[in-house]
């Protein structure tokens, strides 16, 4: 019950020779996902929602999804189910690729969009973009492959549906909060901005390089330069 060795090392920002303190903060990024189907499957245990069920019982404009074959957007052969999201075999990618980059980028989403892969620096509620997002054509039939893509912000929303609560109330009532993991949220306050760490990434010849980031104001996000 006592914490035996402790130390921080290294640089929270190297540009401002900001070292790491033992209480930095880091962005989770994608391990958010987690915490998500976590939540998806309380709501499972809790008799809320199957896994079976398709996800137009929460979000209707997935009762008919279409899919891009040779340049041709064809019906899905089945609904998506939230086993297919949960296990990222709905195939639904992130509108990276040439054929979808520009019908994505039209409704908001996809790398060409800005942060396209991010929904807390726009002004709509993230159900109205992946209600948006359904009427986009997907990579994959349902369950025929993994893709990586927007499957668990598609979760994310089911879960506000069926608690109806948003997903960061959810996390810390149900998995952050019991846990006590008082640090972990979608938003930073300002007060805690000291503490969050700079994001590197590593050049092609070995060199760190800073990564572009989003910085939290309140409930707003906005480029850090």
């Amino acid at each position: 019950g006592k914490v035996v060795y402790e130390r921080a090392v290294g640089w929270a920002d190297k540009e401002s020779g900001r070292r790491m303190t033992t209480d930095a903060l880091f962005r989770i990024a994608s391990q958010t996902k987690a915490l998500t189907s976590i939540a998806v499957m309380i709501l499972f245990e809790e008799g809320k929602i199957a896994l079976d069920d398709p996800v137009s019982r929460f979000i209707p404009s997935y009762a008919r999804t279409t899919v891009m074959v040779n340049g041709r957007q064809l019906p899905a052969k089945r609904p998506i189910t939230i086993r297919d999201l949960l296990t990222h075999t709905a195939g639904i990618n992130y509108g990276q690729q040439p054929e979808f980059a520009a019908l994505y980028e039209s409704k908001g989403l996809g790398p060409a969009a800005g942060f396209g892969w991010y929904f807390a620096d726009k002004d709509e509620p993230i159900c109205t973009t992946m209600e948006r997002l359904g009427t986009l054509p997907f990579e994959s039939q349902p369950g025929e492959k993994y893709v990586y893509g927007y499957n668990t912000d598609i979760l994310g929303v089911v879960v506000e549906k069926v608690s109806g609560q948003t997903l960061a109330e959810f996390f810390q009532k149900r998995i952050t909060g019991p846990l006590g993991l008082a640090d972990t949220q979608f938003y930073l306050p300002p007060a805690q901005k000291d503490r969050l760490t700079t994001v590197y990434g590593a050049t092609k010849d070995g060199k760190l390089e800073r990564a572009p980031t989003l910085v939290v104001w309140n409930t707003r996000w906005r480029p850090d330069q």
